[in-house]
């Protein structure tokens, strides 16, 4: 008896302590979330040695009576719950009542507030004791300061990082922050620097330009989606616009940021094969789902959410990254005087401010941003070149094909093959000038699609083998290739036990190329093997990769003018005939007005 015993407050705090407030950054997640709850429009952040040494957050919010702001530091205090069915419908970003007493409780913390009707209230805490309670003059709004940050656990103190690490991780999440609610306007400083400004005018484009500068923000493309159970916004980068981390993707659920393995990949999963390996768009997902949809208790942090239909979300993502970028089109440009421009205009752009900068972001169309090359002559004061190119073969061209040439719907612009370049990458031009196309890569997005087309589709088009083929595996390797005959009789592979561990195939689909059936298979079998857990959708992808790379012309190897032709006629007819299924690029462009600055007759 007598050996349980009810924790103290202060030992209570310290324990919750450990769950919220891990870092400097926790503080400022805390303290920020509390003010946008506050229906805040203004916060400032600004800190000290990134904030180990101080952390002070400023709000014009709704602000605090007396008695408030004392029960504030209360465990389990809240505003935001008043009975267990509000649990079901939570959409402020905080609910627990447990951040100001953790953070009370390992630091020196001073909070004045006013709600805008009464003489304002200042409460000094330090290590979860009241030191100090008395009067304010300040405006509505609440001020809150947390200095010496965990002064009194030596231990979560020595675990933080360099001072630019913890820094990196406020200014990371701050960003997020801003990126979710583009109608507050944030200032965030750390020894006097600020690190971070928006101007709270609604338009996550501006935010955008804030963060990842003004050249990523017209890169941006918009799209929304809405049905009976989500509304979305996207706000997605052009393939060209990538990363090395997928910390660029910024999920957020009813304004809350948060992380999600599915929706993650579903964003990627859109960017398939436009991207180059591990390489990551900027992305910005913005969901509006029924708060009853959603489950934000998880986590202390809140930062992971269980979602009631994310398969459905997940294929919406994933649909919608996809059919937009079907409908961009682009060709990477070379430009050789970005360097040269760059420098020469760096003195005037350390002068420009940055309200001039977010102006140049169109707001009201929110389309693809690039120059044109008029207006490229037109900034550097030159004339853009007058090239006539003939047809191929100088054929004239009759009014009926004129109006052929019309109707098609190019993915790319009409171009006049000119020669090979080291018997990988081939020449062509047209008016607006030179283009260099990768064998290889195109070659490998036609097989790609061609594949991915006909292992999708349940077509039943075979033809028999004169000669069956026969493959032997091992037992296990047997095991797992037999668990897959159902999905290898879809495929239209007629696949057969012979013995213990082989099989004998005697029909193949039509879309097979005569000759390769058993390299084919022998692709198909070894996948089979190496993943043994996968859906038919990674199948066919997978697959149609695999085989694609394998089948494609090969660098150094010269082909004829027929060969370019029907090359150049195939990539056309691609949804995707700008990245190979690799992400790398299949074709990019240099203009006449480059190639003529190049030879020094423009400057």
């Amino acid at each position: 008896m007598g050996k349980i015993m009810v924790m103290n407050n202060s030992l209570a705090n310290k324990i919750a302590a450990g769950e919220v407030v891990e870092r400097p950054a926790s503080v400022v997640k805390e303290l920020v979330e509390n003010a946008i709850d506050a229906n805040a429009t203004k916060i400032d952040i600004i800190m000290e040695k990134a904030g180990i040494m101080q952390i002070k957050v400023i709000d014009n919010g709704n602000g605090m009576d007396k008695e408030d702001a004392l029960l504030a530091f209360s465990r389990h205090a809240t505003s935001k719950l008043t009975n267990e069915s509000d649990l079901f419908r939570i959409m402020t970003l905080g609910f627990r009542g447990e951040a100001l007493p953790s953070i009370a409780a390992v630091s020196d913390c001073v909070l004045s507030t006013s709600d805008g009707k009464n003489t304002g209230t200042l409460v000094h805490f330090r290590g979860g004791k009241l030191i100090e309670q008395g009067l304010a003059n300040n405006r509505k709004g609440t001020e809150i300061t947390v200095k010496s940050l965990f002064f009194n656990t030596p231990a979560r103190l020595k675990y933080l990082r360099s001072e630019n690490t913890e820094l990196s991780y406020t200014v990371d999440f701050m960003n997020k922050l801003a990126l979710a609610n583009p109608h507050i306007a944030f200032k965030l400083l750390n020894d006097g620097k600020v690190l971070l400004e928006t101007f709270g005018d609604n338009n996550l484009l501006h935010v955008i330009s804030s963060i990842y500068g003004l050249e990523v923000a017209k890169k941006i493309k918009t799209c929304d989606y809405k049905d009976h159970f989500l509304s979305l916004k996207l706000y997605f980068s052009e393939p060209e616009v990538n990363r090395t981390t997928k910390n660029y993707i910024t999920l957020v659920v009813n304004k809350r940021i948060i992380k999600n393995y599915t929706l993650t990949n579903a964003i990627l999963e859109g960017y398939e094969t436009y991207l180059p390996i591990k390489r990551y768009p900027v992305v910005v997902l913005d969901l509006t789902l029924d708060p009853l949809l959603i489950d934000v208790n998880v986590h202390p942090a809140k930062l992971e959410v269980r979602l009631s239909n994310e398969e459905h979300i997940r294929t919406v993502i994933v649909d919608l990254i996809q059919k937009q970028l079907k409908e961009l089109s682009y060709v990477p440009k070379i430009s050789i005087r970005n360097e040269r421009v760059n420098q020469d205009i760096i003195q005037e752009q350390q002068s420009f401010s940055f309200q001039e900068g977010l102006n140049q972001v169109n707001i009201e169309e929110k389309e693809v941003y690039s120059f044109t090359e008029e207006e490229r002559a037109l900034e550097l004061h030159e004339e853009k070149p007058n090239i006539e190119v003939p047809n191929k073969l100088d054929i004239p061209i009759t009014d009926n094909e004129k109006k052929l040439e019309k109707t098609i719907n190019r993915r790319l612009p009409k171009l006049y093959y000119i020669g090979q370049l080291k018997g990988t990458y081939l020449l062509a031009q047209n008016e607006e000038g030179l283009y260099m196309i990768d064998q290889h890569a195109a070659q490998e997005r036609i097989n790609f699609e061609y594949y991915l087309k006909h292992f999708s589709q349940k077509i039943n088009e075979y033809y028999e083998l004169l000669i069956p083929l026969t493959f032997d595996f091992s037992v296990s390797e047997a095991l797992i290739i037999e668990n897959n005959l159902d999905l290898l009789n879809d495929l239209n592979i007629v696949v057969e036990k012979f013995g213990l561990s082989s099989f004998i195939v005697q029909q193949v689909p039509n879309y097979f190329k005569k000759g390769n059936e058993y390299e084919i298979l022998k692709t198909i079998f070894d996948y089979l093997i190496n993943n043994k857990k996968v859906s038919n959708e990674e199948l066919f992808k997978d697959l149609a990769i695999t085989l694609s790379c394998k089948k494609s012309i090969k660098a150094n190897h010269y082909i004829n003018q027929v060969e370019v032709e029907k090359l150049l006629s195939d990539l056309e007819k691609c949804e995707n005939p700008y990245t190979c299924p690799h992400g790398r690029p299949v074709i990019i462009h240099m203009s006449y007005s480059e190639i003529e600055h190049l030879f020094k007759r423009t400057m």
